[in-house]
Order: structure tokens, then C-alpha cells, then sequence
């Protein structure tokens, strides 16, 4: 009966609905970047403080999900955690390719927009 209740403990918290309760909901609205050469500077100016916005939600939330860590790892089997440190790195890969593209479009906007 033990070993039921700890793989129902497990599968709540490792499903989800622990993190969301903690840590909120994945940062999964990416924002919309336009191409820098068409965007106008309100466009540009809009899109990177979406951009700044959003990148202060992942690391809200991967800073939660660090501080929860020691809580959980150690309950999680050798697979979990493999899981785990995937999904985060994937949290944090997306962003910096948000970031990336938003710079990208930056530069093309500035070259566009040479007088």
C-alpha cells in the first residue's frame, strides 16, 4: 500500500500539478517578432518589451523550479530526472532563441532604417 501511495505521490508531482500550483504555468506564449526589415519603431520597441517581459517569466519560473529541486529529486527515479533537467534546459533554450531572433530582428531594423 506504501509503494502505491508514493507512485500516486510521484506521478501528481512529476504530472504537473504540484509545479503548477508552485511554480505557475510554463512560460509557453511566445512573443511575436517582426521582421526588422518591414517593422516600424513602435513595432520593434513593442516586440522587445515583450520579449523582456517574457524572459522575466522563464526565469521567475526557472528559479522557482531550481528552488523546488531538492524537494523532489531525490524521489524521482534516474529516468525523471533525466526528464526533468531536459525540460528546464528546453524552458531556457526557447527563450534564448527568442532572444536571439529579437536581436536579429534589431540589427535588421537598424540596418533598414540607416539614414
Amino acid at each position: 500500500m506504501r509503494i502505491v501511495l508514493v507512485g500516486i505521490f510521484l506521478a501528481f508531482v512529476y504530472g504537473g500539478a504540484l509545479s503548477a500550483a508552485d511554480c505557475g504555468e510554463v512560460p509557453h506564449k511566445v512573443p511575436f517578432i517582426p521582421s526588422g526589415e518591414t517593422a516600424g519603431e513602435d513595432g520593434i520597441r513593442t516586440a522587445r518589451d515583450a520579449v523582456v517581459k517574457y524572459s522575466a517569466e522563464v526565469d521567475e519560473y526557472l528559479a522557482c523550479m531550481d528552488a523546488r529541486a531538492p524537494r523532489i529529486l531525490p524521489y524521482l527515479t534516474k529516468e525523471q530526472k533525466v526528464r526533468w533537467d531536459e525540460d528546464l534546459a528546453d524552458i531556457h533554450d526557447r527563450r534564448r532563441d527568442v532572444q536571439n531572433e529579437m536581436n536579429l530582428a534589431i540589427r535588421s531594423y537598424r540596418g533598414a532604417n540607416r539614414d
